[in-house]
């Protein structure tokens, strides 16, 4: 009787692990170049380099009247190529835009109240349908204006932007902007 080569449980195991190998080099190949696109490491064709975090803080310092609700305008931008969904986003599944701020030295945040979003057609490849799905979204600059009654003196509050950042066919992992602000009471 003759055996036949490859067959034996080492000849398999030498050839699955051969295949194996070939499997995980080819899906950690692949996921590289997945991976730098969730890091924010792409061009956005505009020949600039986005931010790692793709939206900014603009506003980091205000000045109010001490001792009654004031209102301030915080300001963010959002990096060209990019947007996030708005604080009301048009489908429960996508996450929206949060910013939660803690008081500063005997500041008290009263609320906040977020820009309306701007339409974007999100076209999905592949549908067929040439009406894309409408979600409401920030790009470029957008304001959150935030209520608060301050003592007098110089104190910063500091807190959080929750977001997820999107260009048109791909999102990126939610992210944390932190967020200090200098306020000065008068």
């Amino acid at each position: 009787m003759r055996k036949r080569r490859g067959t034996g449980i080492r000849e398999q195991g030498v050839r699955i692990g051969c295949w194996a190998a070939l499997v995980v080099a080819a899906v950690m190949g692949g996921s590289a170049g997945a991976q730098q696109i969730q890091l924010g490491q792409m061009q956005t064709g505009l020949g600039a380099t986005p931010h790692k975090e793709h939206v900014e803080l603009l506003s980091d310092a205000v000045q109010v009247m001490a001792g009654s609700p004031q209102v301030v305008e915080l300001r963010f931008r959002v990096d060209d190529g990019y947007h996030i969904n708005s604080h009301t986003p048009k489908d429960e599944l996508l996450l929206p835009t949060v910013l939660k701020l803690d008081g500063a030295s005997g500041a008290t945040v009263l609320g906040e109240t977020y820009q309306k979003g701007v339409p974007f057609e999100l076209h999905v490849a592949g549908s067929g349908d040439a009406k894309g799905e409408l979600m409401d979204v920030y790009e470029g600059e957008f304001r959150v204006m935030v209520r608060l009654t301050v003592p007098k003196g110089a104190s910063t509050m500091s807190g959080a932007l929750h977001y997820q950042a999107c260009v048109n066919d791909a999102c990126f992992p939610p992210k944390t902007l932190p967020v200090m602000v200098a306020v000065r009471g008068e």
